[in-house]
């Protein structure tokens, strides 16, 4: 499972960055503009995109009693506020690097721990463990990365936010 959270990781990574100089090319009209859908606008789904990565890092935190993705970012209290996309490309970019610090050292072990009562802000309670978070996790980002994608698709901006040769080593 780690080398399945490396490579996302560097995926995620990568498609983030293009994403925000994607995002932060278009004006704020056209970032903040009413659309179809269930966010509305492209400015509320990016920065939703990205609170789902600091929820999924808060959850492992506590299933990894505080060892993991400690972070102003990853605090219960902290209400992430950006309006831009280049401030929200910002949030993803560190919340990025905490992921790969996080695939870098966490182990095997840790992953497969016993599931572990969470309440969550509802009330409902769940038993979860890391590697149940973690695959949620990168499933839940690339459901919204699809979003993103077809956003842009409609707007006729040429894209490759989520393309195979992310992975691939360029030859000549």
């Amino acid at each position: 499972m780690i080398d399945s959270m490396k490579l996302w990781a560097r995926y995620n990574t990568a498609t983030d960055e293009k994403m925000k100089a994607l995002l932060t090319a278009l004006t704020p009209e056209a970032y903040t503009a009413e659309r179809p859908g269930y966010f509305k606008t492209l400015a509320a789904l990016h920065l939703h995109y990205v609170q789902s990565y600091r929820f999924y890092q808060s959850l492992i935190r506590k299933n990894t009693a505080d060892k993991y993705l400690v972070s102003p970012l990853t605090e219960d209290g902290y209400e992430i506020k950006a309006s831009t996309a280049a401030e929200v490309g910002a949030l993803a970019h560190e919340l990025n690097h905490l992921w790969q610090t996080f695939v870098d050292t966490v182990t095997e072990a840790e992953l497969v721990t016993p599931k572990t009562k969470r309440t969550m802000r509802n009330g409902k309670s769940y038993l979860l463990s890391v590697s149940d978070i973690v695959t949620q996790y990168q499933n839940h980002t690339v459901h919204h990365r699809g979003q993103l994608s077809q956003q842009l698709d409609e707007m006729g901006i040429e894209h490759d936010i989520g393309g195979l040769m992310v992975f691939a080593q360029e030859t000549e």
